[in-house]
């Protein structure tokens, strides 16, 4: 069999799991490749292989297919900020990244926005998850141009309905931060724990990015446990791997921590 019909049969099996489905094809093919090659071109085990490589970047972070419709209508029918707030609230503890921001948003976005050097007009936010959602506690303007991108294609027409709902001036994209980041200029651009993630799967790429990407001020994080509550020296560790990849470069940082986040204020 050439490697070719190898890498369609492990394609359709993983696309035929509702589970990865929504996952943006540069990825899934990318994930694929290289687990029929370490799988030495065994189809089954290189479909294990794709299914676990994904997990991880995705669906460790994803438990299950959120409700989007039924959040989308209690979105709607909410009559007040208040109401809004507690079903962004629901909506986002479905994402587990996302969910252990929720009790720090007001404090986590003041301040950081306080350290930005004018009020951006385009926020641009990559490998974004839930957190577009968390625009209702920005202090941003009414016109902000919002503009999200993940690797779920449901995530992101769920994001694009929500954002609408919401009033907010936004664009929403698939897309997969291996292949780059968006070359379209934004006044910040946030970059929340997704360093780790990407240099998991392409050793200093992740870095790169912070430097790759067109926008005078990258917010940049980094979890400092992990999903399970465990710390693994991570503060430590990803601390020390910033300052090594700021050295030398002429950036004004600030450092912040909040609860299981590491943040840096990168303006370069």
């Amino acid at each position: 069999m050439v490697e070719d019909e190898k890498l369609a049969k492990v394609l359709v099996a993983v696309r035929d799991s509702s589970r990865y489905a929504s996952v943006a094809d540069d990825t899934v093919r990318r994930i694929a490749t290289a687990s029929l090659t370490a799988a030495r071109g065994d189809v089954n085990d290189a479909v294990k292989r794709t299914k676990r490589g994904l997990h991880e970047i995705f669906g460790a972070y994803l438990p299950s297919t959120p409700r989007y419709e039924k959040m989308l209508g209690l979105l709607r029918e909410a009559k007040d900020r208040d109401e809004r707030r507690d079903v962004l609230s629901r909506t986002m503890s479905s994402h587990a990244s996302t969910k252990e921001r929720l009790p720090i948003l007001a404090e986590f976005y003041a301040a950081i926005f306080e350290r930005l050097p004018e009020p951006p007009k385009v926020v641009a936010d990559l490998a974004c998850g839930m957190n577009p959602l968390t625009v209702e506690w920005m202090p941003v303007g009414e016109d902000v141009l919002y503009r999200a991108s993940d690797i779920d294609s449901r995530l992101m027409a769920f994001l694009d309905e929500a954002l609408t709902v919401l009033e907010v001036p936004h664009e929403v994209a698939v897309h997969d931060l291996l292949t780059g980041p968006d070359p379209a200029p934004a006044d910040v651009t946030l970059l929340l724990k997704a360093v780790p993630c990407i240099e998991t799967q392409q050793k200093q790429l992740g870095w790169g990015l912070i430097d790759a990407i067109n926008s005078p001020v990258v917010v940049v994080s980094f979890p400092t446990k992990s999903l399970g509550q465990r710390s693994k020296g991570m503060y430590r560790t990803y601390s020390s791997g910033f300052a090594a990849h700021a050295e030398g470069r002429p950036w004004q940082v600030e450092e912040l921590e909040f609860g299981n986040e590491l943040v840096y204020v990168v303006q370069k």
